[in-house]
Order: C-alpha cells, then structure tokens, then sequence
C-alpha cells in the first residue's frame, strides 16, 4: 500500500492507521467493523516488521 490509510472515524478519526493503538485495530477485527480489513493488514503489517527486525544469531 503506497498511500497511508487514514482513520474516518471515532477518537481517532484523522490518524494513519499506522499510528493507531493495537487494542483499537484489534477491537475493529474483533467486532467484524467495515473496515477490519484495514485494521488486519496493519496489524499483519507491524507483526512482520517485529519478525524482521529480529537479530539472526550465527
């Protein structure tokens, strides 16, 4: 995703999605909100960026 999805909605309506708490992203999957999916691939989005920034030992 080129573009930064920004929030349009509630408390915090005008943030990238990138800068939203994780309890909010999981609280929009977790009761199916319309746009869950944005809320997933950030969440897919942070989880790999944890996954590659781990040190690979030798």
């Amino acid at each position: 995703m080129n573009e930064e999805q920004i929030c349009d909605f509630g408390l915090h309506a005008g943030e990238p999605y990138s800068r939203l708490p994780a309890c909010f992203l999981n609280w929009m999957v977790e009761t199916n909100h319309e746009k869950r999916d944005l809320a997933k691939n950030e969440l897919n989005r942070r989880e790999e960026a944890v996954s590659n920034s781990r040190c690979v030992q030798s």
